[in-house]
């Protein structure tokens, strides 16, 4: 099968929009988008009296396309099959009576992307996708930072992510946890490493007194050297007194999974406490307060939560509890999603070590992802919730893949200095570079998505993000960097995040399973 050319059909059809504004009332979500790899068509604002409009690209060789309209914001279909990869300068004027251009009423400029090539057009995986993740798993037990648990059961003082506890110290203990089944040898000392860690961040788990009980912290900078730390983690010192309310679900999911392996209650009854508190703070939308403070458990903002590990964390307690009480929060945070995220295409970056954004500033892939899981976890046998996960997927590989050549407005990017490896996931807009754990977490979605409807095409994009994995991979070490913005990336790590090669390793091994890989 020409997996190219199918590609394309898609990329250039109406048919495979990625949810097009002005359709049944729908805004547009792409305000702020730069790049589109399938066809796109934008809100540009209706001229009174207009005898139809003119769009009018000019393409990266100066090459002009037109067509004619009786909206300003019809889809770019009749000409985006034309058009190629580069930046392209958009403008739509209104027409008069005589069909000639009478105002300029809009103009846009973006980079349409290559669309998929083929597995073919890419070199082959440096190793098996299993091979690739246990070797990533192995590199996570044995580094220096992360055998400090083992030891001391404190974080290193100069790994700067040790900041943010909850995320970096729950994909620890989840990454421990999965290594101890494939390395026997170790296994006793994984689970260890993986108790000490968990026991650690218990011990910072903020307490009756304050506002926040129950809670482990966003961010905590005990134990850790404050300028070594600070350089690369500038965010936490202002937030220092105050929990992203997006990353307790993701500690308690990580106590569960401990507690299931050890048979210690201590951990599943901390799970308990924190998804007391979510039930005790929940707002009537079904949802929480995004930032909130550890002083007063006041928010911060009024940015409303929309992760969706929150989700997931939910519905485990529900299966530990069989309490009613936790299917009713998760089935209300579930129609706040919906509703909220989904319905208008708003999917805001949450992220602790950045600003906090408005409607549509800062999109990103994440919950985008999370949910084509929940959906086709949950729902494969609704062929239109399908069709939603089809949609979102489209949407992620629109907005966050890149097969080929980066936009050159890209930041930190400059073609002549940089060495920006694809294909690969980019992570938000506001860090819009390529990204190991993004590149797995698409990689992921695609998978998702074919394990339910068994279309070859998301196997082969799946396995054309798994095949650069592997080759990103340092092969002596087992490390994959985080950031792929340098030719020595795997070798020399710049702003390494552990938890990023963690979720690549589980995605990877994810992939191996649905190949049955020995």
């Amino acid at each position: 099968m020409n997996y190219k050319e199918q590609a394309l059909n898609e990329y250039n059809s109406e048919e495979f929009m990625v949810r097009p504004g002005g359709v049944n009332g729908r805004g547009f979500w792409n305000i702020n988008a730069t790049q589109f790899m399938y066809t796109p068509s934008f809100s540009f604002p209706t001229f009174p009296k207009a005898n139809g409009y003119l769009f009018t690209a000019t393409d990266t060789n100066n090459k002009i396309h037109t067509f004619t309209a009786k909206k300003p914001t019809e889809s770019l279909a009749p000409i985006w099959k034309d058009i190629p990869t580069g930046m392209v300068t958009l403008k739509v004027e209104a027409l008069g009576k005589d069909e000639q251009p009478l105002y300029l009423i809009g103009a846009r400029t973006f980079f349409k992307a290559d669309g998929f090539p083929g597995r073919e057009a890419f070199p082959p995986k440096a190793c098996s996708y299993k091979e690739c993740a246990t070797k990533a798993l192995r590199y996570v037990f044995n580094e220096k930072f992360n055998q400090h648990w083992l030891l001391y059961g404190k974080p290193e003082p100069t790994y700067p992510h040790n900041v943010y506890p909850t995320k970096t110290i729950s994909s620890i203990i989840m990454a421990m946890i999965n290594y101890s089944k494939i390395d026997p040898e170790n296994s006793e000392k994984a689970i260890q490493l993986a108790k000490n860690a968990a026991d650690y961040m218990l011990s910072v788990t903020y307490g009756q007194d304050t506002a926040v009980p129950d809670i482990p912290p966003t961010y905590s900078f005990e134990g850790l050297d404050f300028e070594i730390v600070d350089k690369t983690a500038p965010m936490a010192k202002y937030r220092i007194d105050k929990v992203m309310l997006a990353y307790p679900a993701t500690a308690g999911l990580a106590y569960l999974a401990l507690s299931e392996v050890t048979g210690d209650k201590k951990y599943s009854e901390a799970a308990l406490l924190i998804a007391k508190y979510y039930k005790e703070h929940v707002l009537e939308c079904g949802s929480w307060y995004l930032l909130i403070s550890t002083k007063t458990g006041e928010p911060e903002s009024n940015n409303i939560c929309a992760a969706y590990q929150i989700l997931d964390f939910l519905n485990a307690i529900y299966k530990l509890t069989n309490d009613e009480t936790w299917h009713t929060l998760e089935k209300n945070y579930f129609n706040y999603l919906q509703k909220n995220r989904f319905e208008v295409y708003n999917w805001e970056g949450q992220f602790e070590d950045v600003p906090l954004s408005g409607n549509y500033a800062n999109l990103t892939h994440f919950d985008a992802n999370y949910l084509i899981n929940y959906i086709t976890q949950n729902h494969a046998d609704d062929p239109n919730a399908m069709e939603d996960a089809k949609e979102l997927l489209r949407f992620v590989e629109d907005q966050f893949v890149v097969w080929g050549k980066f936009a050159p407005w890209n930041v930190n990017y400059d073609p002549e200095l940089s060495y920006w490896y694809s294909p690969a996931g980019l992570e938000q807009y506001f860090w819009y570079v390529p990204i190991d754990g993004s590149t797995g977490r698409i990689m992921r979605a695609f998978l998702d998505v074919y394990r339910v409807t068994k279309e070859p095409l998301l196997l082969e994009k799946a396995c054309a993000l798994g095949d650069m994995i592997t080759r990103m991979q340092n092969k002596e070490t087992g490390v994959i960097a985080t950031h792929w913005m340098k030719k020595d990336c795997s070798e020399n790590l710049e702003n390494f995040w552990i938890n990023c090669l963690i979720g690549t390793a589980k995605h990877l091994t994810y992939l191996a399973e649905i190949l049955d890989e020995n």
